[in-house]
């Protein structure tokens, strides 16, 4: 299962954060230039930490209360304010998730990311900057979804995902990042 958030401010700063990315993974991020074949350049693990993305990280923490309704519920929950009557719908505190790591990813040529999951975190994310016209499938177990600039991608983290290698295309880019749940003190749970 994934949930699709449109960021209303794509079309004013997915150019900035595609430069943010840009610098910060070619200019000596958490990999910086790298010579492996087929892979692409991350930044640093901080990228939530930056002023500079702080205005999507700031929407991707007001979604998240409505993201967990979505994992949490059987059917389409009724999005509404983030009340006491959530709480009490759906046994936990729906304002109890955070962004806990952010990076971003730039690809260039025929590099992709193999399978692989983002266990422990509970939720991952990945915010699609830019899309070059050709560029292959976002996959998660399996299943193929073709994602658009400006959509942001919720999923399990313990969901297995990878992204093709591209057919030499250059500047695809993504912000990604891993949210956990922070209020276990308060969570009740049901009985088995």
């Amino acid at each position: 299962m994934i949930v699709v958030k449109e960021f209303p401010r794509a079309s004013e700063l997915n150019s900035i954060l595609y430069d943010i990315v840009y610098e910060n993974a070619h200019g000596g991020g958490r990999y910086g230039e790298r010579e492996i074949d087929n892979c692409p350049t991350f930044t640093d693990w901080n990228l939530h930490n930056l002023k500079e993305t702080d205005e999507l990280t700031s929407w991707i923490s007001r979604v998240l209360p409505d993201v967990s309704k979505n994992f949490a519920s059987m059917q389409n929950p009724q999005l509404s304010l983030h009340s006491h009557e959530d709480e009490e719908a759906y046994d936990f505190n729906v304002n109890g998730f955070e962004i806990a790591s952010c990076w971003g990813i730039h690809y260039n040529g025929n590099e992709g990311i193999g399978q692989h999951n983002h266990f422990p975190a509970l939720l991952g994310f990945t915010y699609y900057v830019r899309i070059p016209e050709g560029s292959a499938p976002f996959m998660i177990e399996g299943e193929s979804h073709n994602v658009e600039e400006g959509q942001c991608i919720f999923f399990l983290a313990s969901q297995f995902h990878s992204m093709f290698q591209n057919d030499n295309i250059d500047g695809r880019c993504a912000i990604v990042g891993n949210i956990i749940y922070n209020d276990y003190i308060h969570f009740g749970g049901y009985g088995v």
